[in-house]
């Protein structure tokens, strides 16, 4: 059964769009059927939806997410550039698809960026912070936006955009706060920046799953869907949803995730295996979690190495002391670029994502195969005082007083997308 141009328009219309609404669209057409029999490209399909849904919303906008997770791929010796203009989404191809429109504007969050179409797009995601869920993030404004909504074409009522939102919100212990630092693109300047993002610990319990949410929610009538080819449209009011959601929050904090409900930090210990010792000798001891924030310092995760080697070939193999909280690696290196890495004493990298080891001899080869394998999750950090100073465990105690202490990672940055607004 093919569909055709007219009967997307109806189908948004029926499931409660309005000509100056303000709507964030999930989106896999691919599932909706056969489109009309002169769609012959992708392209061609997503031209099709975007039209219709120009119609519809006239006098609205049109949001898209345009995920990246950019500077989840950064490294203090290689960070990672998220471009406004040329880095792709990694969400589908509808989305990659708007975000090339002329007329599109980006959000410029190197992990979550959404685009817009329409006259609201500055109020929308001019001035964000950098903290993906925070405080002025776009998720916050966007939750209380005068008509905004919700649209999944082709996907159920489990596409929940504020999912990781309503997560920060609730504090829920499966996700934490994670500092990640790259550089940001955009038409007139590159600047580099720490970027907040909201992370889950590793376990299965943490995976993202609103299926119970959106049926709960459709139930309750809170999604009103209308058909189209052989799926359906369903559509949303933004704060009604969020306030939903957020009460299942209140009861069940496993609300949007696969659960079952764990004791994550219990957990997490014995996956990573992390250590602890007492600390003496202080005016006050006290512990916080992964992801807790001592004045501006970003309690960072526990950290354990499980193999740390160098080898020159099969036959020869040295135990190397990695750097403290340094990534994992599996690669062969030139000399020039492993030496790039060594250090000439231990060193703490939980504020300076990288790899790096100690050299302790010399190394006269012209290649060599370095393995670090190293695991991090979240834990219980042991905090010290003595007078005005502020030290950590982090494996080693580390003096943290000019972090308590310092600038704020958590900022509102002036982030502007277009010069043409």
């Amino acid at each position: 059964m093919r569909y055709s141009r007219d009967d997307i328009i109806n189908a948004l219309l029926e499931a409660g769009l309005e000509k100056d609404d303000t709507v964030f669209f999930s989106t896999s057409l691919g599932m909706v059927g056969l489109p009309p029999s002169n769609i012959k490209s992708q392209d061609a399909l997503n031209e099709l939806f975007l039209d219709a849904i120009r119609e519809v919303l006239s006098e609205g906008n049109i949001i898209v997410p345009t995920y990246s997770y950019t500077f989840g791929k950064s490294t203090a010796s290689d960070p990672a550039v998220f471009d406004v203009e040329k880095t792709k989404a990694e969400i589908g191809p509808f989305p990659e698809f708007v975000r090339k429109q002329k007329d599109a504007v980006r959000s410029l969050d190197p992990f979550m960026s959404v685009v817009c179409i329409g006259k609201n797009c500055k109020e929308l995601i001019d001035e964000i912070s950098n903290i993906s869920y925070g405080e002025n993030s776009f998720f916050e404004k966007f939750v209380t936006f005068p008509k905004s909504k919700c649209c999944s074409i082709g996907l159920g009522p489990n596409w929940t955009p504020f999912i990781h939102y309503a997560d920060y919100l609730a504090k829920v212990p499966h996700r934490y706060d994670k500092l990640f630092w790259g550089y940001i693109q955009t038409e007139n300047e590159k600047f580099f920046t720490p970027w907040i993002y909201s992370v889950r610990f590793v376990g299965e319990e943490s995976y993202p799953y609103a299926h119970i949410a959106g049926r709960e929610a459709e139930k309750a009538g809170i999604w009103k869907y209308a058909p189209l080819g052989r799926a359906r449209v369903y559509a949303a009011d933004t704060k009604e949803y969020f306030d939903f959601v957020m009460k299942k929050l209140q009861h069940n904090p496993f609300y949007l995730a696969k659960g079952p409900a764990c004791n994550v930090i219990e957990k997490e210990k014995r996956r990573v295996k992390y250590k602890d010792i007492e600390l003496n000798g202080f005016d006050e001891v006290f512990e916080m979690q992964t992801g807790e924030w001592l004045g501006n310092f970003l309690v960072p995760e526990r950290w354990r190495v499980s193999r740390a080697t160098l080898s020159e070939n099969e036959n020869s193999c040295i135990n190397i002391t990695p750097m403290i909280h340094s990534l994992s690696i599996e690669k062969e290196l030139s000399i020039k670029e492993l030496l790039a890495h060594s250090h000439k004493e231990l060193k703490n990298f939980f504020f300076n994502r990288d790899w790096g080891f100690v050299k302790k001899q010399e190394l006269p080869a012209d290649r060599y195969k370095i393995s670090i394998k190293s695991e991090f999750g979240k834990g219980v950090v042991k905090i010290a005082r003595k007078g005005d100073r502020y030290y950590a465990y982090l494996e080693k105690l580390e003096d943290i007083t000019h972090l308590v202490n310092g600038k704020s990672l958590k900022r509102t940055i002036y982030l502007k997308s277009n010069d043409d607004w």
